[in-house]
């Protein structure tokens, strides 16, 4: 019921490689590594290209030697331009959806691990611990060569933030919603009672922020 709208999963089966399996169409923001400025928190410039894998929840980039890297120091980073896209940088990468006045809606977009099956004697398949697949999906980098050993299934996962004129985000549910706009509580609360909007459907989201874009500033 909380993800009312087509996310996508994907199967890797025992022998195939993760990567086999969820292909760049669907790891990566955009079709090819693209022109990038990052902005940094003290000021300074820099830029590659670069393009954001969704499996790693990363941003990678192309060096001189053609080599395709992870982006390090995240805390340091302010922003990514890419094309007509920002990437907000607030422990994850938040993808600007919609601005409006002094808030700014942003989602992050992952693919993780959401089962884990072991193939037993005489073909029987049998679910794993969650410690097993957690761990599987924390794996990082070497994600890239990963071989799967068992049945792994990975699923898209779409989480909204709300950022306010500081450039500080939170996640959007209704306790946040409640710190942010303190204020407003009756106005928000009767907003939330009587749409009642999914957190996790981007329309829903973006009605949301035009509601609270009229309210006062948080």
């Amino acid at each position: 019921a909380l993800y009312a709208q087509d996310l996508k999963t994907f199967t890797v089966n025992p022998g195939q490689k993760v990567y086999d399996a969820i292909g760049p169409a669907d790891r990566y923001a955009f079709p090819e590594f693209e022109s990038g400025l990052v902005q940094f928190r003290n000021g300074n410039l820099g830029g590659g290209r670069m393009n954001y894998n969704a499996v790693l929840a990363e941003m990678e980039f192309i060096n001189d030697k053609g080599d395709t890297l992870t982006l390090n120091d995240r805390e340091t980073i302010r922003h990514i331009v890419i094309r007509n896209d920002t990437f907000f940088v607030d422990k994850l990468y938040l993808q600007k959806v919609e601005r409006a006045g002094k808030l700014v809606l942003a989602r992050s977009r992952v693919i993780m691990i959401s089962n884990h099956r072991r193939v037993g004697a005489m073909g029987q398949v049998s679910d794993a611990s969650v410690d097993a697949y957690t761990t599987l999906s924390s794996s990082g980098n070497p994600l890239r060569n990963m071989v799967a050993q068992e049945i792994l299934t990975y699923r898209e996962h779409l989480t909204f933030f709300l950022g306010d004129a500081f450039g500080k985000f939170r996640q959007v549910n209704r306790k946040n919603l409640s710190t942010m706009f303190g204020g407003h509580k009756q106005e928000v609360e009767n907003y939330l009672r009587e749409r009642n909007p999914n957190f996790f459907l981007e329309t829903d989201m973006r009605a949301l922020l035009g509601f609270l874009a009229g309210l006062d500033k948080p």
